[in-house]
């Protein structure tokens, strides 16, 4: 939102972590953004839509190490320090596999995280 601070995730992780609160990680997929594909029809200029096309950086990345982008998108969310869990919103098998094979596949390694925040913009 205009006129509002940006978010700073990483801070307030470690602010919850310092004061022994664990933290959940919510929309790893972002409504269906860090995916393939979306799944459902929507209207253009939908929030959800334009962050999808803004993503594009994070499909390449997945497409060029042989992944999903919604498993490349859980890896990264199980992969940030101070995350204690993320909570899943699966609605069917296939999406249930790609939480699986992201949580087998273990955290991202630095030089992965960096490229993704780069590729993506991240703040904080």
């Amino acid at each position: 939102m205009r006129g509002e601070p940006p978010a700073r995730p990483r801070d307030i992780i470690a602010a919850a972590n310092a004061n022994g609160v664990a933290v959940m990680g919510i929309r790893a997929v972002q409504a269906g953004a860090l995916t393939d594909s979306i799944d459902r029809p929507l209207p253009d200029g939908h929030p959800d839509l334009m962050d999808y096309a803004r993503a594009e950086p994070l499909r390449a990345i997945a497409a060029e190490a042989g992944t999903s982008a919604a498993c490349l998108a859980h890896r990264y969310a199980l992969s940030i320090d101070g995350v204690s869990t993320v909570v899943l919103g699966v609605k069917n098998q296939h999406e249930l596999r790609e939480c699986i094979d992201a949580e087998t596949a273990g955290p991202l390694d630095a030089e992965m995280m960096d490229r993704i925040d780069k590729a993506v913009g991240r703040v904080n």
